[in-house]
């Protein structure tokens, strides 16, 4: 598997270039993953998100013939057609409302990976993070800490049993209170509590605050792990970030 993997500087931290995959994010690991437990015959792909997940899922539709649904707010719709997504855009104005039209299209036989409260997902994110580590350990021996920023929790929870057991630390980054960052949010203020995927490792897994300046996750990222004693020991996690070089 390619993990695209480098320092921007000799000190400073790894990053791993998300924005180098296929759909231009680490979601494309993930639901590529999770359709191949999907049976056969699904008539398309819906999904609650204006981000990642609905541009891996537009990718993967691509691959598959399959028709692709996002279904996000208006601000979640022109980030997706400035990204290039070529399927269907609805928009929404509460998750309820986006709730009931996802469920109508999975009545219909559509696939609905339920991001936001599907456990599975999690496992799919620990299949492949198993290799990301095993590929850190070997090319990077010096890392020893992991900061993903937290959407759904799918990945930073994949990550945290994957790493962790190896005797990594692994850290999940939300944005501060009054702010936001493209694809992340805040457990207190924005949660399904007891269907919510993350619930159940919301004691296990470690949540921390980004800096409140920023409004871009690779910067904010970036700024947490070189404010750290030892900078070169940390792995960022970029979603859906390119490296700024050839």
């Amino acid at each position: 598997m390619y993990f695209p993997l480098s320092r921007l500087s000799p000190e400073g931290p790894v990053v791993l270039w998300g924005g180098e995959l296929p759909s231009g994010g680490l979601k494309y690991l993930t639901f590529s993953r999770y359709l191949e437990t999907v049976p056969e015959g699904a008539c398309g792909l819906v999904e609650l998100s204006g981000s990642s997940s609905s541009l891996a899922l537009d990718a993967l539709g691509r691959e598959r013939g399959l028709p692709v649904l996002a279904l996000t707010d208006t601000a979640g719709a022109a980030y997706l057609r400035d990204q290039g997504f070529g399927g269907e855009v609805r928009t929404v104005r509460r998750l309820s409302e986006a709730w009931e039209v996802a469920l109508g299209y999975e009545r219909q036989g559509w696939c609905w990976p339920r991001q936001l409260s599907n456990g599975a997902l999690v496992g799919c994110v620990e299949g492949w993070a198993g290799e990301l580590r095993d590929f850190v350990r070997d090319t990077f021996p010096s890392v020893r800490r992991v900061v993903c920023g937290f959407g759904t929790g799918a990945t930073l929870v994949g990550l945290h049993r994957a790493f962790t057991p190896e005797g990594y630390e692994v850290v999940g980054l939300q944005p501060a209170k009054g702010s936001s960052l493209p694809g992340w949010r805040r457990w207190q203020e924005q949660n399904l509590g007891k269907e919510d995927l993350f619930h159940p490792h919301r004691e296990e897994v470690v949540l921390e605050t980004a800096a409140p300046k920023h409004s871009d996750s690779l910067a904010a990222l970036l700024t947490y792990a070189r404010a750290e004693t030892h900078p070169e020991e940390m792995l960022v996690i970029g979603h859906n970030a390119r490296p700024p070089f050839g």
